[in-house]
């Protein structure tokens, strides 16, 4: 939600409904909390719904996959308002936005894609899931899908979101999505940041050395997480 002032308006309420983070559904819910402007109410979308001051749950809700979060959390992060101290009127220290990125879990049958960084990139030498940062105005899905393209040059269809690892992202905290991918075409022969490109059988990626985001999603594959997409 954005709020433009106006001259003799007061205020004009211009809504983006945006996509789920995790399935990618348009359907997604806008739970409003705290007291409207004059006719917000009236001229909100449907898919808004007023809270007044008693909501206690996430922002945002997905029709689809009934995954509820706060836009927040999710996207690329906006540099925080600085804290002013009641008092004394000073602004108290903020910790960085952290630095939000993408991860690609790409299977072709019971194999998964696994990348190695290569020499003279951050993490040189560790095994990762391709993908990369997230930019202004991108959802997840689409920050991954050009990722690929620019990375590996290869078309690819996302599938839902499988979880997060956080990590260092050099003096601020690094936020991993990955999510489950399959290839449009043809497989990846090269990439930009990698030298190595292994298909894997899911015991096998035990045997690498992951970077540390990246090993909450390798425990999940390793339990065995069947892959999720909407169509086949």
């Amino acid at each position: 939600m954005m709020i433009h002032p106006e001259e003799g308006t007061g205020a004009e309420i211009t809504w983006h409904r945006g996509t789920c983070p995790r399935c990618g559904s348009d359907q997604v819910i806008h739970h409003v909390i705290g007291i409207p402007l004059a006719g917000a109410t009236e001229s909100s979308p449907p898919w808004v719904v007023w809270e007044s001051c008693v909501g206690l749950g996430p922002e945002r809700e997905c029709l689809t996959c009934e995954h509820a979060w706060s836009p927040e959390d999710v996207g690329f992060a906006e540099r925080p308002e600085p804290r002013v101290d009641g008092l004394t009127g000073e602004e108290a220290p903020i910790d960085p936005a952290p630095l939000r990125v993408v991860g690609a879990v790409i299977v072709d049958g019971e194999r998964i894609l696994a990348a190695r960084r290569r020499p003279g990139r951050a993490a040189a030498g560790l095994w990762e899931f391709p993908g990369g940062k997230i930019e202004r105005g991108e959802s997840p899905q689409q920050a991954l899908v050009r990722e690929l393209a620019e990375e590996l040059d290869v078309q690819a269809r996302v599938g839902h979101l499988i979880g997060r690892g956080v990590g260092d992202g050099g003096g601020r905290d690094l936020h991993l999505d990955c999510y489950w991918v399959r290839l449009v075409g043809a497989a990846p022969t090269h990439s930009t940041d990698h030298d190595l490109l292994e298909w894997l059988e899911r015991d096998q990626l035990r045997d690498l050395q992951w970077a540390p985001p990246d090993v909450p999603i390798v425990q999940v594959l390793l339990a065995g997480a069947p892959p999720v997409f909407d169509r086949p």
